[in-house]
């Protein structure tokens, strides 16, 4: 069986939910408790969202996490030793490596096998970065440090929007910078996390899902007019 492959979130997320209900609390429980040990922000939809992987968690809010619970940081990694975790679009982390690194010991980290780290595509982005600046320079657009953000930024949001108005997700993210200095999945949870109180758990996906199709709209007119080639879409 091929091991899971899930984003950080997801599985920091699928921890948080393991030790919130291991101590018998409701989301609004935890929510206050969480609120006592300096996450003053987080309310009952913000474990929400968290504990389903849509809201990504910060080093400083596990660090806090896991005061709040007395635990290690290392505690909300779940997941099967081999699973996969991605933390970014050309890195891989085994489940176990990811608790060694997180858990402080060094001795773990040095000991980790060599396929526990899986590093695919970083020659792959450097040359993908150089192309998509060499084709955002035959566009007009020339700020490099823009075009690095919007390569190594690329995720699924980015894909799927991508795929809808047929056009590649580099430029998705590039004119999403442009417009509101985040990319599009940075936008996206900013804006979920704004309208989470009004939502149920239940009501996460579909929410998510509306404000993505959201931002594709707003998007969607600069997308077509920034891609290269007598109004052709890029790639």
């Amino acid at each position: 069986m091929e091991p899971t492959l899930r984003t950080l979130r997801q599985v920091l997320g699928a921890g948080l939910r393991e030790i919130r209900k291991a101590r018998g609390l409701k989301q609004e429980e935890a929510a206050a408790l969480l609120q006592r040990h300096g996450l003053t922000t987080w309310i009952r939809g913000t474990v929400a969202q968290a504990e389903v992987g849509a809201r990504r968690i910060a080093l400083e809010e596990v660090l806090l996490l896991a005061l709040a619970f007395e635990v290690s940081p290392a505690d909300f990694v779940a997941g099967e030793p081999d699973d996969l975790v991605e933390l970014s679009p050309g890195a891989r982390l085994t489940v176990s490596a990811v608790k060694a690194l997180l858990s402080g010991d060094a001795a773990a980290v040095q000991a980790m096998p060599e396929q526990a780290v899986e590093i695919t595509e970083s020659a792959a982005l450097v040359n993908r970065t150089s192309d998509f600046l060499a084709e955002v320079q035959r566009s007009g657009w020339a700020d490099p440090v823009l075009v690095e953000r919007a390569v190594a930024s690329v995720g699924e949001a980015e894909r799927h929007v991508a795929r809808k108005v047929g056009t590649s997700p580099e430029w998705v993210n590039l004119v999403a910078l442009q417009r509101w200095d985040r990319t599009l999945s940075q936008e996206r949870d900013r804006r979920l996390q704004q309208r989470l109180p009004a939502a149920s758990q239940g009501q996460l996906t579909s929410l998510r899902g509306h404000i993505t199709r959201e931002l594709l709209t707003e998007l969607e007119h600069d997308l077509r007019g920034a891609t290269p080639g007598d109004g052709q879409v890029a790639r």
